[in-house]
């Protein structure tokens, strides 16, 4: 019987180790299984609390959101640059609300 070249069987069993850590990888990053709901007992409800009568500082009744139609912008109408920080914007700088996006390239 032929034996095999020095090394062979390491080789081999390297391969196999990992094709086996790559598949444990891939099993960890995929996403969860939906797990099925248990039945369980209702909490029991709290009892409400009773108040004589409401305060003054509160209206009754519900009340209705503020819709305010705008049309969308162009994106040659939107203004962009750089502030004094150095951070790029892009639309109003003075505006009411602003998102900001954190990145890291490595």
């Amino acid at each position: 019987m032929k034996q095999p070249r020095p090394g062979v069987k390491l080789r081999i069993t390297i391969l196999g180790l990992s094709l086996l850590l790559m598949a444990l990888i891939a099993a960890a990053c995929a996403p969860a299984m939906p797990t099925s709901p248990t039945a369980t007992a209702p909490a029991p409800a709290a009892q409400p609390t009773l108040i004589a009568s409401p305060p003054a500082a509160v209206k009754a009744g519900p009340v209705a959101p503020t819709v305010v139609a705008t049309k969308p912008a162009k994106s040659a109408d939107v203004p962009m640059g750089v502030d004094a920080d150095g951070n790029f914007y892009r639309g109003d700088p003075k505006a009411p609300v602003k998102l900001t996006e954190f990145s890291d390239f490595q």
